[in-house]
């Protein structure tokens, strides 16, 4: 007999456009729990008609970015730690890349007003029929609720939230920090491909992500961090980048210290030694900057 969790499919019928913990969750889960959840584009489908002045009429702020959820689970308490894994990220056949003024790292040197569409075929991305890019699925905004207040899901922080980083990705385990009683889950914002930093964007496309969660009662981290099957990987994230590579660094040392037993100073020669650092969020989209520290998972094995 199997002893495989069923799992638990969430729709994209309710999305959230804030984190917060006074939301009330759309469905209840115990973890450990196997989950397929349904993610709207970030557009929220609004340039399905390759109308950029439609999508642009219909915007309203504080109500982009939609994420799934909030999932609340049951045995989620405040100073425990939700993993989430990534199992796998199925896309739909078509994104989208709209060219809005005054957004992305060329925002004051804008370009005319379009919807751009992306069609995936067979692992390939295509644009105007011969542009080709390989599929490269990712998840952009993955979070809890915050302790207090309400943050947009196009910002992040130390909830997660609107993270935009290329490792995150099939096979990632993300550790979040739970500040709220139910975790308050919410997954959105997925990309079929996206540039390190998003200079403008990612394509923007609808999708099926599936999860295992888990809990457990301690933290490691007062951020979110990660793990790949080669590399452990902590975040920064500040309205400067210099502060967010020494708030992503920092997090690494105490995260090999904490690993490893290893001494702070010893920590602090590794991260000179061998931490490599990524941009993930860095396109100007008026939220903070967010960098990422990674260290060889094999430095560290047994």
């Amino acid at each position: 007999m199997s002893s495989q969790r069923p799992r638990i499919r969430v729709g994209d019928e309710n999305v959230i456009y804030a984190f917060s913990p006074n939301t009330k969750p759309i469905t209840e889960i115990s973890a450990p729990a196997s989950l397929t959840v349904h993610a709207r584009d970030a557009y929220d489908r609004g340039c399905v008609n390759l109308d950029i002045e439609s999508y642009l009429d219909q915007r309203t702020p504080g109500h982009m970015n939609p994420a799934t959820g909030p999932i609340g689970i049951t045995n989620a308490s405040t100073g425990d730690t939700l993993h989430v894994t990534i199992e796998d990220i199925r896309v739909g056949q078509r994104g989208y890349v709209a060219t809005t003024p005054g957004t992305g790292l060329l925002g004051k040197a804008p370009v005319p007003p379009a919807v751009l569409p992306f069609d995936v075929t067979n692992n390939v991305v295509t644009m105007a029929r011969k542009i080709r890019l390989p599929l490269r699925p990712m998840v952009g905004t993955i979070g809890v609720a915050p302790q207090s207040g309400s943050i947009e899901t196009l910002s992040l922080g130390q909830h997660g939230g609107n993270l935009d980083f290329n490792d995150i990705t099939i096979g990632t385990t993300i550790h979040l920090p739970v500040r709220a009683p139910g975790a308050l889950f919410a997954i959105g914002d997925v990309h079929a491909t996206m540039g390190d930093g998003e200079a403008h964007s990612g394509v923007n496309i609808d999708a099926e992500i599936d999860l295992q969660l888990d809990i457990t009662s301690r933290q490691e981290l007062e951020w979110p961090w990660f793990e790949t099957s080669t590399e452990l990987m902590t975040i920064g994230v500040a309205d400067e980048l210099t502060q967010a590579l020494q708030i992503a660094q920092g997090s690494m040392e105490l995260l090999l210290i904490e690993r490893t037993g290893i001494s702070e100073e010893e920590a602090r020669a590794l991260t000179g030694a061998a931490v490599d650092f990524r941009l993930g969020q860095a396109g100007g989209y008026g939220v903070p900057v967010s960098v990422y520290a990674a260290f060889p998972r094999s430095a560290i094995a047994t």
